[in-house]
């Protein structure tokens, strides 16, 4: 109470409905109940925290439905009740600044008349502000708000999620990269979505194994495959596990499918390519066969891996995960469902059964001008 002494000369309600606002805020803003028994969150946000301590803006990356945006939650509900000012974006490339401005200073700004960036930006100065930008891509709010961060209090953050790496280089203080779950809390994950537990149902073992190994690693996979196969017999899951090795499943199709939809025609051409010839190959012979297809794979292959699509380890090897692989083989498949011989590309087994048809088709063709 002390605090509202310093407000003796302003409008006793204005202060009232300020105080008002400020602690439904946070109780509007308690802690996210998807959180609740979510294995390794607070290992990563450990990490993440000391990033945090060193750092006004970091950034979170990774491929899609790898975990950013949860632990980004997670840091959120942890952090919030000790700034002024908080804002979480989600699908932050869909927000403006005026939008972001109007949620950091709801009551300023309904009270004021003065509109525009030049008033919103003196009252960031002067207060701890903490904003999540979620799942972000515009370049120019990224460089805006990074800028600006330099100029205020020295205890504000900032904490962006995003797919592109290229973004965030030479804009943030830290980079922290979101890497796959090891076996052992992927299981835990599964079997909390399937079975409400932290191991699997007696005789669902082998089943849990092979929902692990399918999801590899992937929090987002993990989960949408544990709900669907909840209260299923084992019968059923094996069966869903036989299917989605050849037909994903189109929630973890739809996340993944972001990053390569924004790619441009040259880039998207080099990562199917990669997907159907060149996973596991050497990068320096990948390239010199895109580049005689004048593909310019050399910063192709670079924005692929900026961009969380692929990997290239130290021995210059290009590795791809089998769900972001599986994507590509989607997505050329629904180029012709039913019609393998019109897609762009074909897998080995594909191509054989193609060419076996072209070869039947070809002999009744020479046997009817025959006859």
């Amino acid at each position: 109470m002390v605090g509202l002494f310093h407000y003796y000369d302003r409008d006793e309600a204005i202060v009232i409905q300020n105080l008002v606002n400020d602690v439904l805020q946070k109780l509007h803003l308690r802690y996210p109940t998807e959180l609740k028994g979510l294995v390794r969150i607070k290992n990563t946000c450990g990490k993440v925290d000391l990033l945090l301590q060193k750092s006004r803006v970091i950034g979170i990356w990774g491929m899609g439905g790898i975990g950013k945006s949860t632990i980004a939650k997670a840091l959120f509900a942890k952090y919030f009740p000790y700034f002024d000012h908080v804002c979480f974006v989600a699908n932050a490339k869909e927000f403006s600044l005026d939008k972001l401005f109007s949620e950091l200073f709801r009551e300023e700004v309904s009270a004021s008349n003065v509109v525009g960036s030049t008033f919103d930006m003196r009252r960031l100065r002067r207060k701890k502000i903490f904003i999540v930008l979620d799942d972000m891509d515009c370049l120019d709010l990224l460089e805006y708000l990074c800028r600006e961060y330099e100029d205020l209090d020295p205890h504000s953050k900032l904490i962006i999620t995003i797919r592109d790496k290229q973004l965030l280089e030479g804009r943030v203080d830290q980079i922290y990269e979101v890497k796959k779950w090891e076996t052992r809390a992927s299981l835990k994950l599964f079997c909390l979505e399937a079975f409400k537990r932290r191991h699997p149902k007696k005789g669902y073992e082998i089943l849990s194994e092979s929902a692990v190994e399918y999801a590899g690693g992937v929090p987002l996979a993990l989960k949408v495959l544990g709900s669907y196969l909840r209260s299923k017999s084992i019968i059923f899951g094996e069966s869903t596990i036989r299917k989605l090795s050849v037909y994903p499943n189109e929630r973890i199709q739809k996340v993944l499918e972001v990053s390569y939809t924004g790619l441009h025609d040259l880039e998207k051409n080099i990562f199917l390519d990669i997907v159907f010839f060149f996973k596991e190959k050497q990068k320096d012979h990948v390239i010199r066969i895109l580049d005689a297809c004048g593909f310019e794979a050399t910063s192709g292959i670079e924005v692929l891996a900026d961009k969380a699509l692929l990997t290239i380890s130290y021995r210059k090897i290009i590795h791809m995960h089998d769900l972001l692989q599986q994507m590509g083989l989607e997505i050329v498949r629904q180029e012709s469902s039913g019609d393998p011989g019109r897609r762009s590309r074909l897998k080995d087994n594909e191509a054989r059964e193609v060419i076996e048809e072209n070869k039947v088709k070809k002999r009744n063709t020479d046997l009817d001008i025959f006859l």
